[in-house]
């Protein structure tokens, strides 16, 4: 009979083992090879865009408001291998079946983002200054306020009484 230590390490390398027999067969199971005569290849055309209204609701307008036009195309080929950045301007990859427009989620618009911060900014600025101003006219209201009060208590005012 085997010492209650070594079982225990027995039984716990059988649980481990039978683990990583189920984590591999869960992974085997979900791998879905495509078919290998076609296949859905889509490439940005244009530049990000705001959202539509109407369409601020749909998953491709998450997270940041704006949409990028996609080029979908049923390709029986892979595309070459500079794809994201092609030096030949050819419009179509070879084995192409038609081109079906779509949209991608893209990230924030820079000139609008720089826009909202100068809008930001002015807007700050604005507020500064028309507090600054408020303060400065107070503090010159109360020192005349104060100034009038002391004149007449050291009796500088002249007046008929």
């Amino acid at each position: 009979m085997l010492p209650r230590r070594t079982e225990a390490s027995t039984v716990m390398k059988l649980i481990f083992f039978l683990m990583v027999l189920c984590a591999v067969d869960i992974i085997h199971a979900q791998r879905v090879d495509p078919a290998p005569s076609q296949s859905v290849t889509c490439r940005p055309f244009g530049a990000c865009e705001p959202c539509p209204q109407d369409a601020l609701h749909e998953p491709f307008c998450h997270p940041f408001g704006n949409r990028q036009l996609m080029h979908c195309s049923n390709t029986t080929t892979t595309m070459p291998p500079d794809y994201p950045n092609p030096t030949s301007p050819s419009s179509e990859a070879p084995g192409s079946l038609g081109e079906t427009p779509a949209w991608q989620p893209c990230g924030r618009i820079t000139a609008q983002e720089r826009a909202d911060f100068y809008e930001f900014v002015a807007c700050n600025f604005f507020f500064a200054a028309t507090t600054i101003g408020v303060a400065l006219f107070r503090s010159r209201r109360i020192e005349a306020h104060q100034a009038r009060r002391l004149a007449a208590r050291i009796g500088l005012v002249r007046g008929g009484g």
